[in-house]
């Protein structure tokens, strides 16, 4: 298509940004801002949150630029509904929620077929979120994933050959810290994400350093799962704002004990000329790179240990900040973003 701007539907099975800041959300909605301020018109179908208010049980309203209609059922025929009055050019959908069956995965392309309007989907992770589609993914337009270790999953697992943006964030809104801060920094602590590594580094090996846990997309104690509270060690909640977490920041780790999808907040860290310590497994192996240190014995407290005293070192923690700093040039939201609508306008109506 050309001569006009290109409408997008996200038809979105989750909530959107700033109900919940994980990771995907928040990529899902800096895709979305960008492809406006690049001329696409977009607009988002989801859900209302869990235990969200009486009175925003369904709600309409603008995130930075991008329109969002959230529903708490009948979310087929409020979809229905807004396809005929939106008239999209092309659905771009992801990963949906559990709770979310295949039946309504089903349906929902069945309906998208019957008014001649393409999808393509954008897949975070190897999940149960992607395993709903897997019995539609031949009804595709189009299939994106955020890293080539997952585009490599989908090739094995869905015979298919998919485009690769990666969900890097918006480097124009950040501001490197003038000084280091003090806090060795652990971003969504959950078992699979090395858990129990962060907190043998607070409670033995370093406890006269700082400690940040930072909370991610979910609340680790009403999912029962321990924080260790100790004098060296501070929880923060989760929050959309990172910058400041950033700014407190003297080095990050990322001791993931499963294969990590991409490891956005890694980038992060780099563009606020913060070291990354990370897992040698995964998508991480993509996000990180020459710009930080890939643990290859991630599973290894000792090695954590290691990585972290060596960055105490002069100029040994200079040449790693240097190399995160070249590293990350690579990544560009604009241009990514860029990359992104020219697969979606190769395939819409």
């Amino acid at each position: 298509m050309s001569g006009r701007s290109l409408k997008i539907l996200v038809a979105n099975h989750r909530w959107w940004f700033p109900t919940s800041v994980s990771g995907a959300d928040i990529a899902n909605h800096e895709f979305a801002r960008e492809m406006v301020q690049q001329g696409a018109t977009v607009r988002v179908h989801g859900i209302v949150a869990p235990r969200t208010d009486e009175r925003t049980r369904q709600r309409s309203y603008m995130a930075e630029g991008v329109r969002v209609g959230l529903v708490q059922s009948d979310y087929l025929k409020e979809f229905t509904r807004v396809i005929q009055s939106y008239k999209p050019d092309i659905v771009l959908t992801s990963s949906a929620e559990p709770q979310c069956g295949e039946g309504d995965i089903a349906r929902m392309m069945d309906l998208l077929h019957h008014h001649g309007i393409p999808v393509a989907i954008y897949v975070h992770d190897p999940g149960k979120g992607m395993q709903l589609f897997r019995d539609v993914r031949h009804q595709l337009a189009a299939v994106i994933t955020n890293s080539h270790f997952m585009a490599g999953r989908i090739r094995q697992e869905w015979e298919m050959r998919p485009h690769v943006v990666y969900p890097v964030p918006d480097r124009r809104s950040f501001r490197p810290p003038q000084y280091p801060g003090s806090f060795i920094t652990f971003f969504n602590p959950l078992p699979h994400k090395g858990l129990h590594i962060a907190h043998e580094l607070v409670k033995t090996h370093f406890p006269d350093r700082s400690f940040l846990f930072v909370e991610g997309f979910i609340d680790p104690e009403s999912h029962g799962i321990s924080l260790t509270r100790s004098g060296n060690l501070i929880h923060a909640r989760r929050s959309p704002d990172v910058a400041t977490i950033y700014l407190m920041t003297r080095t990050i780790i990322i001791p993931s004990q499963w294969e990590e999808p991409f490891g956005r907040v890694a980038v992060e860290a780099m563009y606020h000329r913060i070291p990354v310590v990370a897992s040698h497994t995964g998508g991480l192996i993509e996000s990180v790179g020459d710009g930080g240190l890939l643990l290859s014995r991630f599973s290894e407290v000792e090695a954590w240990v290691e990585a972290i005293e060596k960055l105490d070192e002069r100029p040994y923690r200079d040449d790693v900040v240097a190399a995160g700093e070249q590293y990350v040039k690579k990544f560009s939201l604009p241009e990514q973003v860029g990359h992104f609508l020219d697969i979606l306008r190769r395939v819409a109506r």
